[in-house]
């Protein structure tokens, strides 16, 4: 896809003798604000994950309904790298002015207690609107021995570190997710980080475990390559019949990640609260909902200081498992 520059801004300097020419100005463009004439013009979206991830994919659905709603183009951006930060960094480095957002993930809720020297704060960003709830799936090689979530636990406990699980990097989800979930279940298994997840070795028995997104794991459970042992939703998904959740197991586990669009601070109100009304109707649709559905996903929504006090929540529980467990990324 051939990226697309947006136009440079230019700032209006006002001598004094113009304040109240600027005051009326100011005060027309508040009206404009609240009769909704944003979006006037092209918005980005940046994908801070690479293309084919679930949330690009969402991203693109969400996006081309967004364009429709609005009536003006909106383009996908991948910019991955660095847990995120790349494509994170190049949001807050444009202008603040609701045309260019942030497709983010909870790497918002666990990146700044991870790495030593974040690139951001969570308070950098602006809640928009939380798009979906993305359950992870505990996964085995459809040809392990390992037949239930019982079996695991057990097997891991026979010998403390014998058992290994792949995932994404050191203090990316599905590994603090999983030290979450060892916790829970008062087992130790020894970590396997891989660039691409390591999905091949666990599919081929290399690896015994890993926590997969139902995105992408669904399809292989289906073929037959994978056999799924547990949830991190609340409860079993419609789309994984017979797969218990976690959380039955061992009650109080949350293991879920997220969905949601985010804005640079200082985004005009208006900016935002058209956006996320934009988004709760999308995320109403029936469309959209049965997409959710086929890939096992969870719809969310909800107001913009819902989802702020979402990402307070949810900061706080990923930021205890870090510190509880030192999990440090370079």
């Amino acid at each position: 896809m051939n990226s697309i520059r947006n136009p440079e801004t230019t700032r209006f300097n006002p001598r004094r003798r113009d304040a109240l020419a600027v005051m009326a100005g100011l005060a027309a463009a508040g009206m404009g604000w609240a009769q909704g004439t944003f979006p006037t013009k092209l918005i980005r979206v940046v994908v801070p994950l690479p293309a084919g991830t679930s949330p690009d994919v969402i991203a693109r659905v969400w996006g081309e309904q967004l364009s429709r709603a609005v009536g003006q183009p909106v383009i996908i951006e991948n910019k991955p790298g660095a847990s995120a930060m790349i494509g994170t960094q190049a949001v807050l480095s444009a202008p603040a002015d609701g045309y260019t957002l942030l497709y983010a993930t909870n790497f918002v809720s666990i990146n700044p207690y991870v790495f030593k020297t974040p690139l951001f704060k969570a308070e950098d960003l602006m809640p928009i609107s939380r798009i979906l709830s993305v359950p992870f799936v505990m996964v085995v090689s459809g040809n392990s021995p390992i037949k239930s979530l019982q079996d695991l636990v057990q097997a891991a406990r026979a010998k403390a570190g014998g058992k290994h699980y792949a995932s994404t990097g050191v203090g990316t989800f599905p590994h603090v997710a999983m030290v979450r979930f060892m916790s829970s279940a008062g087992i130790e298994m020894t970590h396997i980080p891989y660039k691409d997840g390591g999905l091949t070795d666990v599919m081929s028995g290399t690896v015994d475990v890993s926590l997969e997104p139902s995105t992408t794991a669904i399809g292989y459970i289906k073929a037959g390559k994978l056999r799924a042992l547990g949830v991190t939703s609340p409860k079993a998904l419609a789309a994984l019949p017979g797969v218990p959740a976690i959380a039955e197991f061992y009650p109080g586990f949350s293991g879920e990640s997220w969905h949601g669009v985010m804005a640079p601070k200082g985004t005009p109100e208006g900016a935002i609260n058209r956006i996320a009304a934009v988004s709760q109707q999308i995320i109403d649709s029936e469309d959209f909902r049965k997409r959710l559905t086929e890939l096992a996903l969870v719809p969310a929504g909800g107001s913009v200081r819902s989802f702020q006090g979402f990402l307070a929540e949810d900061a706080k529980a990923w930021s205890k498992v870090i510190k509880d467990y030192d999990i440090k990324a370079d």
